[in-house]
């Protein structure tokens, strides 16, 4: 098994170097053989990685996010199949290439430097804890897709506005299309964090009847940090929704919102002691 795993961890950042290069193929030139080929090689780069991610949950018996190799693995997973889901939903293949680099990149370091037979705590083996951090990397990912959209949507406003469409933006979808996938991917990202949030609360509430933690969960920055980061979001989609936000507005908010989410989370982890510290 072991042999496999590190096969498919070679394999992975290949994968993903053919699908980012056919997306950036496609949008550049669009020839009709990566119109057909995109999809399902992006497909089929996912799946393999799906089953990356399950043969080592088996082998070493925790889910894979564990350390910062293994979560930037899973971001990468996370990352493309957003994405595909975005596509599927919205029928348009135009933005692939501006997600799968990123996967690229990610899966690169993680493959360079994860080291999967490492020991991990047993409060790491907790199903509970594979919830609460896949959907927290999911709607993370998601959150990231959104502000990916929103800087594109304010690049192409811009471009348009002052009437110099280069090729670049030429091969951009519509700001109508733009929005749409930046709605949908901050109500995707809303959905998974509250699960994770929900999960969370469950795996911490087991840890402290059990007494593997002291204190109250409800105290916890990173705890705190997140529920900041919901109710931002929370903003976001009821902005949108209920009052009938502008979709620009809506780009600035959703980019400034990622921009929040990545320093809280950066200070929190370097300079604030947390549960969320395993070592």
């Amino acid at each position: 098994m072991t042999v496999v795993i590190a096969l498919l961890n070679i394999l992975l950042p290949l994968g993903y170097l053919l699908a980012g290069l056919n997306y950036l193929v496609l949008y550049l030139q669009e020839p009709r053989w990566s119109v057909r080929t995109a999809t399902p090689l992006a497909r089929a780069v996912v799946v393999m990685h799906a089953a990356y991610l399950a043969l080592l949950t088996a082998t070493f018996k925790h889910v894979p996010v564990a350390s910062v190799w293994e979560a930037f693995t899973f971001i990468s997973f996370a990352l493309a199949a957003v994405y595909l889901i975005l596509e599927s939903r919205l029928e348009n293949k135009a933005t692939g290439v501006f997600l799968f680099v990123p996967a690229l990149l990610f899966q690169v370091l993680a493959s360079a430097y994860v080291n999967p037979t490492r020991e991990v705590s047993d409060i790491l083996r907790s199903s509970w804890f594979g919830l609460h951090v896949t959907a927290a990397l999911l709607g993370y990912a998601a959150f990231a897709i959104a502000a990916v959209y929103g800087v594109l949507y304010l690049l192409l406003y811009r471009s348009l506005k002052g009437s110099r469409v280069g090729l670049v933006f030429q091969r951009l979808p519509s700001l109508d299309v733009l929005s749409k996938l930046s709605t949908t991917a901050l109500a995707f990202g809303g959905l998974n964090l509250t699960l994770a949030i929900v999960f969370g609360i469950v795996w911490v509430n087991g840890l402290e009847s059990s007494g593997q933690i002291a204190g109250s969960f409800l105290a916890d920055p990173k705890f705190l940090s997140t529920i900041v980061i919901w109710l931002v979001y929370a903003v976001c989609l009821a902005g949108r929704f209920a009052f009938k936000w502008p979709s620009r507005q809506l780009a600035v908010v959703s980019v400034i919102a990622f921009v929040l989410m990545v320093l809280s989370s950066v200070a929190v982890t370097l300079f604030v002691d947390s549960f969320h510290s395993f070592g």
